[in-house]
């Protein structure tokens, strides 16, 4: 059966949406996407979304899915932490997260269970423990408690040598991983370095670099610091993290051997002023500045591939449903509201290794997309990401009862449909999300 959505169609393709346009679905994939056509089939669902925009499901490009936050939910044991994770991993799809990029120990079990269909939650390429010296950017133990240091192994993996870094690069990939992360710089959340120091050789770069290019698949670096950004380019890696400090000689070796760059944006100009932070990371964040503006005004500028991360680990300081803050960010150092978009959805399929299946709307991609109230005009802001609107809708194919309290008494228009939420009447192939950030959207998400 065929599924066809009228509406404002903004596909991450083209640079400006389709006005007067249509989405054609058969099974979980897209057929048609242009311009307004009376469907050939007599039997398709027909949705009419007028005033609504459709566009691809976004894509969080670094997450960490597992964090501090679980902590307090639950228990300080790996267990807890993963089962908090597992039931908060809805809320991702529920903020129109359809795709999501992971550095944890987590992401090659969950995405094993998402597939099985034993949970629900967005597609994820997994890329294991983020390798690190001892003593650099994962090296947490100094400011982690007794009882928190199972977190720090869930999220950091400890390599020191050239040896020690081809052992556990094999590792990380029998473990399930599909890329590679390593901290070429300091940070800003470990205690015991710079963000500019340089963490791994020359020679220990490469041995990673290498043993990803025999799995078919590269290494990504988190990059705070110039030297070591520039360091981690010359020895091999495929992809820049954060990229806070970048120069203009950085930008020019990433646009000639066409590098991408992931934001963090919300977490790297806001981290400063967020409250309960230890002394070291408020100094080092207030050291660091508005610098990640020059650096993605540079980005921009040379024509860097943009994509958009959270930096999300369910902690109280990037917490769930965040992802909107994400594309304001990037609107903020210089990038049109069309460009943060695609920077949110197919630049984030590429780093997935998955831009021929999904991340944007074309004929024979996955029909993951979400529909909301978009409206382009202005630099500033994405109207789609104000907390205006009440609640988030999922499409996931199959029977829910409706049973939330706190919608009691609303009417929702679903798809064109009116449904008295205080009558709690089952639905099929729909589900009520939790409030979150992009709410009053409607989630395709087809398996």
């Amino acid at each position: 059966m065929k599924t066809v959505i009228y509406a404002r169609v903004i596909n991450s393709v083209s640079d400006e949406p389709i006005e007067n346009g249509m989405v054609e679905i058969e099974d979980d994939h897209i057929v048609y996407v242009g311009e307004k056509r009376e469907s050939t089939d007599s039997d398709a669902q027909i949705f009419d979304l007028e005033g609504k925009t459709v566009m691809p499901g976004f894509i969080d490009a670094h997450a960490h899915l597992c964090g501090s936050e679980s902590i307090h939910k639950t228990g300080d044991t790996p267990y807890d932490l993963l089962l908090t994770t597992v039931c908060d991993l809805k809320d991702l799809v529920d903020a129109g997260v359809t795709g999501v990029r992971d550095m944890s120990a987590f992401g090659a079990s969950l995405k094993r269970a998402i597939e099985a269909g034993l949970i629900k939650g967005p597609r994820i390429m997994p890329g294991g423990r983020v390798m690190s010296i001892s003593s650099g950017h994962c090296d947490m133990n100094p400011m982690l408690s007794p009882e928190e240091s199972n977190q720090r192994d869930l999220i950091g993996c400890l390599v020191d040598g050239p040896e020690d870094c081809y052992r556990k690069t094999r590792q990380q990939f029998r473990e399930g991983a599909q890329f590679i992360k390593i901290c070429a710089t300091g940070g800003v959340s470990s205690a015991v370095d710079d963000f500019n120091d340089i963490e791994f050789s020359p020679e220990e770069i490469r041995v990673i670099v290498e043993e990803a290019a025999r799995h078919n698949t590269y290494v990504t670096a988190h990059c705070t610091g110039t030297e070591g950004t520039k360091q981690a380019i010359k020895n091999g890696v495929k992809c820049i993290e954060h990229g806070v400090l970048l120069d203009e000689e950085c930008v020019q070796m990433m646009a000639e051997k066409n590098i991408p760059l992931v934001t963090t944006l919300s977490v790297s100009l806001g981290l400063a002023d967020m409250k309960g932070l230890p002394d070291f990371m408020t100094k080092k964040a207030k050291a660091l500045g508005d610098a990640s503006k020059h650096s993605f005004a540079l980005a921009h500028q040379y024509g860097i591939r943009v994509a958009l991360g959270t930096d999300y680990s369910n902690s109280p300081n990037t917490p769930f449903h965040e992802i909107g803050k994400e594309f304001y960010s990037l609107t903020r150092c210089g990038y049109t509201n069309m460009e943060a978009i695609k920077a949110g959805t197919i630049n984030g399929a590429y780093l997935m290794k998955s831009d021929d299946k999904f991340g944007s709307l074309e004929a024979g991609k996955l029909a993951d997309l979400v529909v909301g109230t978009a409206e382009l005009e202005g630099t500033r802001m994405l109207k789609i990401f104000r907390l205006e609107v009440d609640i988030v809708v999922a499409l996931l194919r199959e029977e829910v009862t409706v049973d939330e309290p706190r919608l009691a008494g609303y009417t929702l228009e679903l798809l064109g449909s009116a449904i008295d939420v205080g009558n709690r009447r089952p639905l099929h192939d729909f589900r009520i999300g939790t409030f979150g950030t992009l709410r009053h959207f409607l989630i395709f998400r087809h398996s």
